[in-house]
């Protein structure tokens, strides 16, 4: 029996092999500009923190507007940047409470309180990503990592960070765990801590933090929850030691 081509059963059958070739191309914009946005934002390109409005992205990256809006479409679903309507893109995420609620929090809390909360949400949340992520959310989980492993600037290094522990959030499949991790974040981003951050990156820890986040994800590959519990626990008592300069003994909370 003579086999047939891979393309017989695919798109190629329906639209002929020039069409599908056509189509491929057609396609390959999107990539493009998919991959020089994630590039620059990896190196810190877009220091204000809000990326030019659509029509000059696709003269800049010369490609269509349609390839800009899936690129778009394709790193704010990653958690790199948030979109709203008349007031333009924006690098991270959109916050999911009022501003001056952000605000308030911030100026009532301290890096300390901030890891301890992280503390009793996150390895809750990543147990349940053990259980529940899908492949495509383990490789994002990668490429996030990788990126932030990466990082040029702390602040380039913090955008990749928390986009990397949002995604475990998502993928623990509950809207309300994920609305906590979100208002703890939303807190942390908006409160003055550069010096922090910024001695946290200046003293290896995105390098530190790629080895540890990788644990994590071998955990969560292997389908393993207790140990993506452990794993996680132990990575934010670490950045507290580092940072903050906390015994990670004091770190310690029970195992739920």
């Amino acid at each position: 029996m003579v086999s047939e081509p891979f393309f017989a059963y695919g798109p190629a059958s329906l639209i002929g092999l020039g069409s599908f070739r056509s189509f491929m191309t057609a396609a390959a914009p999107g990539s493009i500009a998919l991959d020089e946005l994630h590039r620059r934002l990896t190196t810190g390109f877009y220091h204000e923190g809000r990326l030019p409005p659509e029509r000059d992205l696709a003269t800049e990256l010369g490609v269509g507007r349609r390839a800009v809006r899936e690129a778009l479409a394709a790193l704010e679903q990653e958690g790199l940047i948030w979109r709203r309507q008349g007031h333009g893109t924006f690098i991270s995420t959109h916050p999911m409470i009022d501003e001056p609620e952000i605000s308030r929090l911030a100026n009532n809390v301290n890096p300390l309180a901030v890891v301890e909360a992280r503390l009793m949400i996150e390895p809750m949340l990543v147990h349940r990503a053990a259980l529940r992520a899908s492949k495509a959310e383990i490789a994002a989980m990668t490429r996030l990592a990788e990126s932030a492993r990466s990082a040029h600037d702390a602040r380039t290094y913090e955008t990749f960070d928390i986009a990397f522990h949002r995604k475990i959030a998502e993928a623990s499949g509950n809207a309300l765990f994920l609305a906590m991790f979100e208002m703890v974040i939303s807190v942390r981003e908006k409160a003055n801590w550069r010096q922090v951050r910024e001695y946290y990156f200046e003293h290896d820890g995105a390098e530190q933090s790629y080895r540890e986040h990788k644990l994590i994800l071998d955990a969560v590959g292997d389908r393993n929850p207790g140990l993506a519990e452990t794993a996680m626990r132990e990575h934010l008592s670490k950045v507290a030691q580092v940072v903050l300069g906390v015994d990670q003994a004091a770190t310690k909370l029970p195992l739920s």
